[in-house]
């Protein structure tokens, strides 16, 4: 009997493996990596990636006299995230159904999966650093301005380019698309079935998550309190620098209702291309990610005037006066390029023949799962857990952006 429990729910686990996969968007897409479990205990669930590297051009024959490139590891944490599990129980009826077992467990890998994705697509839509505002809805234009933006940057062609698109954006880019008079049979993809092609270099995905970007409150007359920007270094103390990001102190009476997620951008501080450091003229756009009060906040991308890492075009000034883009609650469209996003799984040491039996499956898309499972006589019903460990991190958030679509 134990043999056939066993069988039985080895046979719904590895149905949930397939479905699993079978839901999987957006955490496909990301660059994944599986840290030794070992070294990720003795360090608290927390390891450091490297972002790339930059260098200083000097021109002439006799470059003694030159500075040379200050030669700078940029690290950024990765810290797992708390477990995600489903549990459930199956009394001793419901356990002579196999389809019932099946059901609940493809159910089960259908949330997990969900959640990862939803996770990933949440951390990307809070940190990108690219933000594109239209007052209409999504177009294909909007997808091509993500690009040039993308391009006059420094983030070439030559990088894969993804753009993931929620429902409702999706559909009205669709039928931007169908309306068009010049594109053959993908246009009649896009009527018939609302199928959007590969856009401005773009790989195109539909996804069903709808993360909000909520509105700005009310936000008239914030200033840059002094100028400021920020020194890229190797080292903060014991620890590496997370140069992603920096403090900035606002001014004004209207800082307190500004909300984390929120978007801005400040007069004079231009984006530049990443290697050859030029002027795009376009305004570098800043996230808020956390507030310790009205006016001290966390913003990202750190504003760096200067050397190999320099993105902008200069420091903020004082009194400059904050411009915020999210003015309206409405759903992100999301797009990074490969290996700004990365999806770090973990696993957990559930022990065998110690009570509960435990199972194990990597997906096809490289995602650690782990089933256990116990019967009480007593109770007559056996309990069921579903368990994965991850972390989502956006390595470099300039490499990121976001669509937003019917502002106002």
């Amino acid at each position: 009997m134990a043999n056939a429990l066993a069988k039985d729910l080895e046979l719904m686990f590895e149905t949930a493996v397939s479905e699993y996969d079978a839901a999987c968007v957006i955490s496909r897409e990301a660059e994944t990596s599986y840290p030794d479990p070992q070294a990720m205990q003795r360090a608290g669930d927390t390891f450091y990636k490297k972002q790339s590297y930059n260098a200083t051009v000097t021109t002439g024959m006799d470059i003694s006299l030159a500075t040379p490139t200050d030669v700078i590891e940029r690290f950024v944490p990765t810290v797992y995230r708390s477990p995600d599990n489903v549990l459930y129980y199956l009394d001793a009826k419901e356990m002579r159904d196999p389809d019932h077992k099946a059901r609940m467990g493809r159910a089960a890998a259908l949330k997990l999966a969900a959640t990862i994705d939803a996770n990933l697509y949440s951390t990307v839509a809070s940190r990108a650093a690219i933000v594109v505002k239209s007052t209409t809805a999504l177009s294909w234009d909007n997808v091509a301005t993500a690009e040039a933006l993308m391009l006059s940057r420094g983030i070439g062609a030559g990088e894969r380019r993804k753009v993931f698109m929620n429902p409702f954006d999706y559909l009205a880019v669709s039928s931007n698309l169908a309306g068009r008079a010049y594109l053959g049979d993908i246009n009649k993809s896009a009527y018939e079935r609302s199928q959007v092609p590969d856009i401005a270099g773009f790989a195109t995905f539909r996804t069903d998550n709808v993360a909000n970007l909520t509105t700005v409150g009310t936000v008239t007359s914030i200033t840059v309190s002094g100028a400021q920007s920020h020194t890229v270094t190797a080292m903060t103390g014991d620890l590496p620098t997370d140069n992603r990001q920096m403090s900035f102190t606002a001014a004004g009476a209207n800082a307190a209702n500004v909300n984390v997620g929120d978007c801005f951008t400040i007069p004079g501080v231009n984006a530049v291309h990443n290697i050859d450091k030029s002027d795009t003229g376009q305004l570098m756009t800043f996230r808020v990610l956390a507030k310790a009060s009205a006016t001290s906040w966390t913003i990202s991308p750190a504003i760096i005037a200067s050397g190999p890492y320099q993105n902008v075009t200069a420091a903020a000034a004082g009194g400059a006066t904050l411009a915020f883009l999210n003015t309206a609650t409405k759903p992100v469209n999301a797009f990074w390029a490969q290996g700004a996003v990365t999806l770090d799984y973990g696993n957990l040491a559930f022990p065998s023949g110690e009570g509960p039996q435990v199972m194990r499956a990597t997906t096809k898309n490289g995602v650690p799962i782990v089933m256990s499972y116990s019967f009480n006589h007593l109770t007559a019903k056996t309990s069921v857990r579903f368990t994965t460990l991850y972390a989502t991190t956006v390595i470099d958030p300039e490499k990121c952006g976001i669509i937003l679509a019917n502002q106002v």
